[in-house]
């Protein structure tokens, strides 16, 4: 199929990236939605910030797929990649997923579970989304979240924490030492990876804070994971399952302290490169 590939940006980190612009050299073009404008957006997304960001959503998804219904716009917008910005803005998850109008799974590549109660009534939060999700969504049938911090799942409440499968790094990895002798990068392989036991199509959220900060800067403390290890295991689900739409997080932020921000946005620019690769293989994005 032909996947939509968009690029929201809320903070500007994106301005300084490549990955989506063909002008710079890349291959692959996507369509930035600009949201910096846009108040009340920052870890959480207000009553006002929700209905813009859903107006602007639904205006260039109407503008691209026009001739079908709202609703229909809507779906098939989801039904693509989109790099949502800083893991900051992971909540976009959950408005992407009120779109879904058929049983699904969601998996969550995260260092973070978001299952937090929200502080402020009812308002959708970076921290609580995947929360709102189960609470809210009817369609959602599993949730596998991967890569959470086991601290963090304990403070969750239980009864919450019932409703989902979580798993460590060593729970899908086969082999942590990188000696893989089973990976096949033609596809005929296993890729070293043991994939959640989903029982629907799958939407996939990537939260880069689930990789090790050695090897990707994000603006969140940050998993142990390797930056292979995620592209393998997108790799595998997206050779097993059937996949609904995708998006990604994880920049870093443009004001970050202690980090040399150049070298930080390169990193996160060569990993949306690499990863677009990988989707363009099975999901066939926008190329020239």
């Amino acid at each position: 199929m032909k996947a939509d590939f968009t690029v929201l940006n809320f903070s500007g980190i994106y301005d300084e990236e490549s990955f989506y612009r063909v002008d710079k050299g890349s291959s692959f073009y996507g369509e930035i939605l600009d949201f910096k404008g846009v108040s009340g957006t920052n870890c959480m997304c207000d009553d006002e910030a929700k209905k813009e960001i859903k107006r602007a959503l639904q205006e260039y998804a109407g503008s691209k797929f026009g001739g079908m219904s709202d609703s229909d716009c809507m779906e098939k917008l989801l039904k693509g990649i989109h790099f949502i910005d800083s893991g900051n803005y992971h909540y976009m998850s959950a408005l992407f997923l009120e779109e879904i109008r058929e049983p699904f799974s969601l998996v969550v590549l995260d260092h973070h579970p978001d299952m937090q109660p929200s502080m402020f009534g009812q308002i959708l939060s970076c921290g609580g989304w995947v929360k709102e999700v189960l609470d809210n969504n009817p369609y959602v049938r599993d949730v596998h979240v991967i890569g959470a911090d086991r601290g963090l799942i304990e403070k969750l409440l239980e009864e919450d924490r019932a409703k989902v499968k979580f798993y460590d790094r060593e729970d899908v990895v086969k082999a942590l030492d990188g000696n893989i002798e089973n990976v096949d990068e033609s596809g005929e392989g296993d890729l070293g990876i043991c994939l959640p036991d989903v029982q629907y199509p799958v939407y996939l959220s990537i939260d880069k804070d689930v990789i090790s900060g050695e090897e990707v800067t994000t603006n969140w403390d940050q998993g142990e994971f390797t930056a292979d290890e995620v592209m393998r295991f997108t790799k595998a689900l997206l050779m097993q399952s059937e996949i609904l739409g995708v998006d990604i997080c994880g920049e870093c932020s443009l004001d970050q302290e202690g980090v040399d921000i150049t070298k930080a946005i390169e990193g996160n620019d060569a990993f949306n490169k690499e990863m677009l690769r990988i989707l363009n293989d099975n999901v066939n994005v926008n190329e020239i």
